[in-house]
């Protein structure tokens, strides 16, 4: 593998990472805010 794919599968994963933690962090952020009761 050359070096400018081998960055561009970590930029990949990386927003992928960032991505996921972020709608974590937002799913989490709603259901502690609003309350769970309301989505159920």
């Amino acid at each position: 593998m050359s070096s400018t794919s081998k960055s561009s599968t970590w930029k990949l994963v990386l927003q992928l990472i960032v991505a996921a933690l972020s709608a974590i962090a937002t799913t989490l952020g709603v259901t502690s805010c609003m309350g769970v009761n309301q989505y159920v």
